[in-house]
Order: structure tokens, then C-alpha cells, then sequence
């Protein structure tokens, strides 16, 4: 008997840390496809993206910050309501010497994200920037070698933000051992790091290289990249190089101690048609490696119809998160632009929180009032839009997992069907079971989750929302514990069993009975379609 009960509290405890002993392996997320959408499971708990970008790399090499002073930003940013951070964790920084790694800076990143309860999305900052290798990411050991760089028109040239610009030979069998190498040992330290310090798991996803569209699409021609030896180049071959970095890459990660998600960010607001520069070149190329698990895009566009099509367009291959990776903070509808996203299946990173001061105070004069991307100001105020966007993320926070869970079509949000929130409005939403009539006076943003058999409803003010197609009871104020339970604040009375008035920032969950199934408009419902245009990344 003893023998027995020894085994199942063994079992259980294995189980229970969601990490194989005897292998010393922590699995920590993957993308899951269920009921016709993909979404991501952190810790076996659906967690949808929502989150801010900070640029550890211009804070460090730029601003001449320590990495104390980058405690504030994880302040500011669960005042904001992200639930994880994208931090360039970039090759110079961990391994400047060849083969001595130093940890101390990200030590102290992991200490802070389990200080503030957010996770991080780790930026892979090394050989492949938009087509760039820089020594500010890269070791010298690995950029000095002259026969691993391709030739370029500008090679060796000096930027205040990146240091000296080269473009290494990507797919070099010795550049990518030396590469993959870091990558593992970065992985599997950051595993050793989470088994003493609470099992928290702060990183959960790496994201391959920057914009590694780059090369191929813009700098192929821009630097007229060619190899030393006189070898023929193509614009083809840059992309299949671009392919085989980022496949060998990701397997490295996939192959550490420390089992997480990857991704790659490409630049594009034109969905999946191919790149322009580039017959028979498409995203997907991304996604159908082995390597990548799921594609994200940097659209920068303040466009909600923009947001629309390209999230539908990245939704619709089999087995994809879609993630907007990037996009402004400076835009002042970004609430607007999040409520799209995130209805449609999407996931959302503000780039950024804050904009490093250095990279303000240097830019070039034509891109002087362009460089400022932070939702927040460089020295972390409020700007005119951050509380719409505060509250944005509060509500959808709040309804975490069954955010990440419910599909578009029961899905509602209310009031972005314009660029901005209109301050008297009504507007009525079918879901597949449920009508909302919603009614604002104060230009309010909201939300409902139309789930099996009850509600999740959230207004960014005080509204009012009229439940038809349904018999509706125990209403309740509350939110999702990090476990992905529901915790119950209090009762909330529905007038006439219908009408629920709803108060600024809180989230509601209604048990409701439906009489018929409807034809949903939640996705009709979203958009002007009429395109605005604004340009891309500087």
C-alpha cells in the first residue's frame, strides 16, 4: 500500500510542475487548434498576446541605462494591463567573448517579470535585422570574419542606434553553429534559471530574428548585396538564405531544456499575397517551416479596416496564431485597433511602451517627429490616448482565457466600426445564439463573449447593453484568476432579466439559456471599409 500511494504522490507531483525530471526538460507554451481556432496555451491555460515592446537594446547601448533602471518600464507596464513584454535579448549581450556567456542582464529581466507577473516574449536580436547584422547585436568574433560577410555598398557604415552595419552570410554552416550554439545555451540557461526561482515560466515565446523580410525584399538592392567571390546572388537565393537562418535558428530553440512557442515577424499590411519585390515569395514560406510555429506581421497602419483583413488573412492558414507583432503606440486609436485584433483571433504588441530618448534625440530631421512610437512619453507619462488604451487591456485581461478561446463569429465589440469611439451611439450585435443592443453617451468601447452557456460583457465606460434571444440570470461582476478560474466579485441585478448597465472597467459574466441560433454580424460589425493608409516601420 505504501509502495502504491509513494507512486501516484510521485505521479502527481511530476504532473503537477508540468516538467519531466529525468529529462530536465520545461515545456512551457504551444499553439493549439481547437473547434476551428489556434491559440496559444501558456502553462495549459489559453493566454492570448497582449503586449508592449522594450527596447532593452537602445536602452543599453543608446541611453547608457544599467539594467535597474529598466525595472520602471515593467512598472509602467502592468499599470498599462499588458500581460507579457517583447525584450530584444540580443548575441553581443550574452556571448561578446566567444564562448564566455555572461547572464547578469537577464538574469535580472526574468527577476523582473516575475516581480510584476508578466511574461516575455524573447526578441532574438542577432544576425538578421530587416536584412542588417549590426555590432551592437552581434560579437565582434563573428562580424570581424570578412569571408562570412556578404559584399555591401554601405559595409562598415556607422549608426548612432546599431554601431557598425555588415550583412553576414546567413545560412554560413559556422555562423549558424555559432549562433545555434548561443541560442541553447540562452534556452537552457533560462531553464536552470525558472527551476530555482518558483517554476514561473516568464519566457514563453522567442521571436527568430527582425523582420527578416528585409534582406530580399529591400536591402538586396538598396546595398547591392553581393557574395565576395563573385559567386552569382539572387534575390531568390536571399530568400532561401533568409529561410534556412530562420529554420536552423528555431530548431535550436526547440531543441534547449526550456520548450516555447517561435515566431518570426514580416513586414506587410497586404495580408499573404506575395512580396512585391519578389515573384513567388509569401509569408507563408514562415509559417511552413519547421522550425517557426507561428507567423506574426509588423503592419503599422492606423487603420481598423487594415487590421481587419490582415488578421483574417493571417487566421486563415490552417494551424496560425495571428499576432501583430508590431505596430505604433502612437496611434491615437490604438484601443480601436486592439478590440480588432484580438475579436478576430489576433493577438496585439504595442511597439512600443516607451520610446528610448536617444533614439528621439538623434533621429535623422525628415524622421525627427516619426521616431516617437511609445504609448507612453520617453520618460513614461501618459499621452492623450493611453488611458483608452489602459482600460482596453484591463477588460480583456480580465476575461484572459476565454478571450484567447472564443471564436470571431461570437465575438462582439462595440463602437469600432469607425476609426474612433462616437460618443452617442447605438448599435445592436448577433453572436450564433445571442442579439446585443448596445448604448453609449460617452464614447465607451466594449466587448461580449458569447460562450456555451453564459456571457462575458465589458464596457471602457458606464453603458447600457439589452440582452435579447435568451433567458438571462445570475449576473456577477469578477475576473480570471492567473489559474484561468473565474473569481466572483458580486451580484449585479439585470433590469427586467434583460438590461444590464454596465460601470466603467468591469468585466460581467451572465448565465444565459438561448432560444434560437442567429446569423452573426460580429465580424460585419467591425470596420469602415474605407482604408487608411499610413507608412511603414522608419
Amino acid at each position: 500500500m505504501k509502495k502504491s500511494f509513494l507512486i501516484i504522490v510521485m505521479f502527481y507531483f511530476c504532473y503537477s510542475h508540468s516538467y519531466t525530471i529525468a529529462q530536465n526538460i520545461i515545456n512551457v507554451s504551444k499553439i493549439v487548434t481547437e473547434n476551428g481556432k489556434s491559440y496559444l496555451k501558456v502553462g495549459n491555460i489559453p493566454f492570448p498576446l497582449l503586449g508592449a515592446q522594450i527596447r532593452l537594446d537602445a536602452f543599453i547601448n543608446g541611453d547608457k541605462k544599467e539594467i535597474k533602471d529598466i525595472e520602471v518600464y515593467f512598472q509602467k507596464a502592468k499599470e498599462l494591463g499588458v500581460n507579457c513584454l517583447q525584450i530584444p535579448i540580443y548575441w553581443n549581450l550574452i556571448e561578446s567573448q566567444k564562448d564566455v556567456f555572461n547572464f547578469t542582464e537577464l538574469d535580472t529581466i526574468l527577476k523582473f517579470a516575475n516581480k510584476y507577473g508578466l511574461k516575455i516574449e524573447m526578441l532574438w536580436f542577432s544576425t538578421n535585422m530587416i536584412g542588417d547584422s549590426f555590432s551592437f547585436l552581434v560579437p565582434d568574433y563573428v562580424l570581424s570574419v570578412s569571408d562570412k560577410r556578404f559584399s555591401s555598398k554601405y559595409e562598415g557604415h556607422y549608426s548612432v542606434y546599431y554601431g557598425n552595419s555588415y550583412t553576414l552570410i546567413f545560412n554560413d554552416e559556422w555562423i549558424l553553429e555559432r549562433e545555434t550554439n548561443a541560442v541553447k545555451r540562452l534556452m537552457n540557461h533560462i531553464s536552470e534559471w525558472d527551476k530555482s526561482n518558483g517554476l514561473q515560466h516568464p519566457v514563453i515565446s522567442v521571436q527568430v530574428h527582425n523582420e527578416p523580410d528585409g534582406l530580399a525584399r529591400w536591402r538586396y538592392d538598396q546595398l547591392e548585396i553581393k557574395y565576395k567571390d563573385g559567386r552569382p546572388f539572387t534575390r531568390e537565393d536571399a530568400w532561401e538564405i533568409t529561410l534556412h537562418a530562420l529554420n536552423t535558428v528555431g530548431k535550436a530553440v526547440k531543441e534547449s531544456n526550456y520548450k516555447v512557442v517561435t515566431r518570426t515577424n514580416i513586414i506587410t499590411y497586404e495580408g499573404l499575397t506575395d512580396f512585391p519585390q519578389l515573384t513567388g515569395a509569401n509569408p507563408k514560406d514562415v509559417f511552413d517551416l519547421d522550425g517557426i510555429d507561428f507567423m506574426s506581421y509588423d503592419p503599422y497602419v492606423s487603420s481598423i479596416d487594415m487590421i481587419k483583413s490582415n488578421t483574417l488573412a493571417f487566421n486563415s492558414i490552417p494551424g496560425n496564431y495571428s499576432l501583430i507583432a508590431e505596430n505604433k503606440g502612437v496611434y491615437e486609436n490604438t484601443a480601436s485597433l486592439i478590440l480588432t485584433a484580438v475579436a478576430l483571433g489576433s493577438g496585439y504588441n504595442i511597439y512600443d511602451l516607451a520610446t528610448s530618448k536617444f533614439f528621439i534625440d538623434n533621429a535623422s530631421p525628415a524622421h525627427k517627429d516619426e521616431i516617437d512610437h511609445g504609448v507612453y512619453t520617453w520618460d513614461l507619462k501618459d499621452k492623450s490616448h493611453t488611458a483608452a488604451v489602459r482600460s482596453v487591456l484591463k477588460g480583456l485581461t480580465a476575461a484572459f482565457p476565454e478571450v484567447a478561446l472564443c471564436k470571431a463569429e461570437d465575438f462582439a465589440v462595440f463602437n469600432v466600426d469607425s476609426q474612433f469611439p462616437r460618443k452617442n451611439y447605438t448599435q445592436t450585435i448577433n453572436s450564433t445564439r445571442v442579439t446585443y443592443s448596445f448604448s453609449t453617451s460617452k464614447a465607451a468601447l466594449g466587448f461580449a463573449l458569447t460562450r456555451s452557456d453564459y456571457l462575458l460583457v465589458y464596457t471602457t465606460e458606464d453603458a447600457e447593453i439589452q440582452l435579447s434571444n435568451g433567458t438571462f440570470s445570475k449576473s456577477v461582476s469578477g475576473y480570471y484568476g492567473t489559474k484561468g478560474k473565474f473569481v466572483a466579485d458580486e451580484k449585479v441585478p439585470l433590469i427586467n432579466g434583460c438590461l444590464l448597465k454596465t460601470k466603467k472597467g468591469v468585466l460581467y459574466r451572465i448565465k444565459y439559456t438561448s432560444l434560437s441560433g442567429l446569423i452573426s454580424n460580429t465580424v460585419e460589425s467591425i470596420g469602415t471599409n474605407s482604408p487608411v493608409f499610413d507608412s511603414q516601420k522608419n
